[in-house]
């Protein structure tokens, strides 16, 4: 189990959650959304649609992350990647990334657009 925390800029929160290991960010987001306890848009949770936009923080961030094709693909259309960019990038709290797209594999913080 990982520790997940999600931080909102919108409206002022910090909610803490906990989530399997290897399990997908966008599981974890569902619950909290349809129970109230977190706002965060998505629509097909299948990697296309681009709403569930956030921003993360953990142990390897700074490191080089390598995205899929569909991920780079939806983040050009929707987040405002460069259609030049290659598919491993930099890591960093700034890169906008999709919860259906992210493993967890460490503890993280979700800043929450």
């Amino acid at each position: 189990m990982y520790k997940v925390t999600f931080i909102s800029s919108i409206e002022p929160y910090h909610l803490e959650v906990q989530a399997e290991a290897n399990s997908m960010l966008i599981s974890s987001v569902r619950s909290l959304v349809s129970d109230g306890k977190l706002q965060l848009a998505w629509r097909c949770g299948q990697g296309t649609c681009g709403a569930c936009k956030v921003r993360i923080e953990h142990a390897g961030s700074g490191s080089m992350v390598t995205l899929g094709g569909k991920e780079k693909n939806v983040m050009i259309r929707h987040a405002g990647l460069a259609a030049d960019s290659p598919l491993t990038i930099p890591d960093t709290p700034e890169l906008v990334r999709l919860a259906c797209h992210i493993q967890i594999k460490s503890d993280l913080t979700i800043y929450v657009e």
